[in-house]
């Protein structure tokens, strides 16, 4: 037998776990090799070391303390599961990504040294937009009068040229 190949088999050796041609291949290495042997004597140190240990019961409180930690850890994860199971949801990424580049493009604007000037020309294009609306809308209601008018303009001729449109109308 090899040195490695008794190393792997020395501690069922020791420990009496071994059939009776293996005891006696590892005996004839054992009486062959001194780095083995020496070995051999350094592990049945160790075992008698051990054996000398006292053995100790642990108290039936510190028993129930320890098979209380994995409930506590899963009541724990029960409470906060759902909340974690609502944010992880896949329909809200869209989200998280759309929040992300706000807080990017927010953070270009609130950081950067030149942010002042950022900042000024947003509020200039704001109310620029701003302006464009509002004369949309002002548009709008004056275009919403002339359309009035000139419906009441078409239905007053209608009823003048006495067409029979006009005169069913006041029926």
């Amino acid at each position: 037998m090899t040195c490695e190949r008794i190393e792997e088999l020395l501690s069922a050796y020791l420990e009496g776990e071994l059939a009776a041609a293996e005891r006696a291949g590892i005996d004839a290495h054992l009486a062959a090799c001194a780095e083995c042997a020496e070995l051999a004597g350094l592990m049945r140190e160790t075992l008698a070391a051990t054996a000398a240990f006292p053995q100790i019961e642990p108290s039936p409180a510190l028993l129930a303390r320890l098979y209380a930690v994995p409930e506590e850890r899963a009541a724990k994860k029960r409470l906060f599961r759902p909340v974690f199971d609502w944010l992880a949801r896949p329909a809200l990424q869209p989200v998280y990504a759309t929040l992300t580049g706000l807080f990017i493009v927010l953070s270009f604007v609130l950081f950067h040294p030149e942010g002042r000037g950022i900042r000024k020309q947003i509020d200039v294009q704001f109310h620029r937009g701003l302006g464009a609306v509002e004369k949309l809308y002002a548009d709008a209601g004056g275009l919403k009068g002339e359309i009035k008018a000139l419906s009441a303009n078409v239905i007053r001729s209608f009823d003048t040229l006495g067409l029979p449109g006009g005169d069913e109308k006041n029926k």
